[in-house]
């Protein structure tokens, strides 16, 4: 009997070992592209960088986060010297027996020093 509970104890660990190991990538990935993002709103708050030169950079550093977006996905806000950034994505989550989507959004904002 003890080695049937040992060998219980051994499948649910490795099969929690197998969820984290699927689970926790696509959220440090989010980490890192929410970061990104915060740098992002605070370099072009104080430039003239065009809507469409945001959704390029956003793209890149989402591509370096093993991130896929569209420029549909981002949304860029501009209020005078304020700059918004809001991104939305979905990320598939394919395990052997159990599938699932992982929704995130990411927003930053950022305004001028003294404003």
């Amino acid at each position: 009997m003890e080695k049937v509970k040992a060998l219980i104890g051994l499948l649910i660990l490795g099969v929690g070992f197998y969820y984290a190991w699927n689970m926790i990538p696509p959220h440090f990935h989010n980490s890192q592209f929410q970061d990104d993002l915060d740098d992002i709103a605070r370099r072009t708050t104080y430039t003239n960088v065009s809507d469409d030169d945001i959704k390029r950079l956003v793209i890149r550093k989402a591509e370096n986060n093993d991130i896929v977006l569209k420029e549909d996905q981002i949304i860029i806000e501009r209020a005078g010297p304020t700059v918004t950034l809001s991104v939305h994505y979905r990320v598939h989550i394919d395990m052997k027996v159990y599938q699932t989507d992982l929704d995130f959004v990411d927003n930053s904002h950022n305004k001028m020093i003294g404003t």
